[in-house]
């Protein structure tokens, strides 16, 4: 398993339609093989995102026909995106996530 950390700085006012363009390309990527992602912000007010994929493979083949072709989600979060700080691609050697079931509901 993979996880991609990201982490963006979010033009001023616009972090709702961030979000709504980050859930739905989330969801959107169920069905090619995501495993989901997790928004968070930081001690700076950044957001920042962990996804999680089986493989770089997986992630790249879900991701290659948005490249030429993006959605409207897509363009709602590059429209809201004033800079991105991070991308890191991190290769899972152990895994102990234990979620309750109220996270990420609200």
């Amino acid at each position: 398993m993979i996880a991609t950390f990201f982490e963006w700085v979010i033009k001023e006012g616009m972090e709702a339609q961030f979000r709504e363009g980050w859930e739905e390309v989330t969801a959107m990527l169920y069905p090619d093989g995501s495993f989901g992602s997790s928004l968070f912000t930081n001690e700076a007010g950044n957001l920042c995102a962990i996804a999680l994929w089986p493989d770089k493979a997986t992630r790249d083949a879900a991701f290659a026909p948005y490249l030429e072709a993006p959605t409207e989600a897509h363009l709602k979060m590059r429209a809201a995106v004033e800079r991105s700080v991070h991308r890191i691609d991190l290769d899972c050697i152990s895994e102990m996530w234990r979620l309750p079931e109220h996270v990420g509901r609200g």
